[in-house]
């Protein structure tokens, strides 16, 4: 567990540092994210699909794209190029990771009005772990994210090019297409009444329309009888629920300051009604990482929005120890099968 206190520690060593300085800025962001990337790719039978992407690759390198079980292009074009050029497995890690944590890491330099606070959140809130076990959709939520600024700016069209670019990685980064529209509505109670009802509806019909789905692409039949087709504890909708309440000042600029923009608090919103599915089927919670991950920049923004009743000293300490609480949770219950880590350095080692 050492490698990932240091990095929570080192993410909140960027506190002090001056927002607004370009230097610091970068600098923190290149340290942390090397930091990030070279713990990732080192990593050894760290995550759960750890060996089926391993076989994975070497089914691809033997016998070309028709070597993996699934469709996605873009994954099997990176891992194809990987192997033609003579990379193995591990420098396939490198490179993955590389273009992950780049994606991630520029974004949020871009982006984010605190890079400390969006760094601690994506290791605090299980976005790394997520990119060290779920690879194809890590890499396809990295894609979503750029689309932010064509969300703020309503250009629905490049907006929609860079979530059909994610589905080349995983297909359910398609969820994203209607929620382009939501995102970018009004925050007001008719929109989230409506959303929530429609949710609610979706929620108590979900087996029914489930399997018409499966009617129509009976090849993910499978999934119904595995493990992940069962509900969980409502334990894990508390986060979400405690993500939406703190961006009530982000709510409330929102809908005072019509001409800015409501796609952060949103997310969150939208985020929240997606991972309530995980009570029904613990599966379905995939289909919120798009709009969750949007978080690492709207749960800054709330501290920062205006807000009488709590100091943004007081907002920021919240923030810090509920995700911390978050991670102790993650850690707990073994979290993407990231926890403990073991390093490559442990293959060497072991007789």
């Amino acid at each position: 567990m050492f490698p990932y206190y240091l990095l929570i520690g080192a993410s909140l060593a960027g506190a002090p540092l001056p927002r607004h300085r370009s230097k610091f800025r970068w600098g923190y962001l290149l340290a942390m994210g090397l930091a990030c990337w070279l713990l990732a790719s080192f990593r050894y039978v760290t995550g759960f699909d750890y060996r089926f992407y391993e076989s994975a690759f070497q089914s691809i390198s033997a016998s070309g794209l028709g070597g993996a079980d699934w469709s996605e292009p873009g994954y099997l074009l990176l891992n194809r190029a990987v192997s033609q050029l003579g990379g193995d497995y591990r420098i396939f890690l490198f490179v993955f990771h590389f273009l992950l944590t780049a994606l991630v890491f520029v974004w949020i330099g871009r982006y984010s009005p605190s890079p400390w606070m969006s760094v601690f959140l994506f290791l605090t809130l299980q976005y790394f772990a997520l990119s060290m076990n779920f690879l194809r959709q890590a890499l396809a939520a990295a894609i979503v994210i750029w689309a932010y600024p064509f969300l703020k700016s309503r250009r629905f069209l490049p907006a929609c090019g860079l979530v059909l670019l994610a589905a080349c990685f995983h297909r359910t980064a398609l969820v994203m297409l209607p929620l382009c529209i939501l995102l970018t509505l009004p925050p007001s109670k008719l929109h989230y009444g409506l959303a929530a009802l429609a949710a609610g509806a979706a929620y108590f019909l979900m087996d029914p329309l489930i399997n018409v789905a499966i009617s129509i692409v009976p090849k993910y039949q499978h999934y119904l009888t595995e493990k992940y087709w069962q509900g969980n504890s409502f334990l894990y909708v508390l986060m979400p629920m405690g993500c939406l309440l703190f961006a009530i000042p982000l709510l409330r600029q929102a809908t005072e300051e019509p001409d800015g923009s409501p796609v952060l608090v949103n997310s969150v919103f939208y985020s929240l009604l997606i991972q309530l599915f995980i009570t029904r089927h613990f599966i379905l919670e995939r289909l919120s990482i798009y709009a969750a991950m949007f978080s690492l920049l709207a749960l800054p923004a709330a501290v920062f929005a205006p807000c009488k009743r709590i100091s943004q000293k007081t907002r920021t300490g919240i923030l810090i120890l509920g995700a911390l609480a978050y991670f102790l949770f993650a850690v707990s219950q073994g979290f993407h099968g990231v926890y403990p880590y073991h390093g490559i350095w442990e293959r060497v080692l072991t007789p």
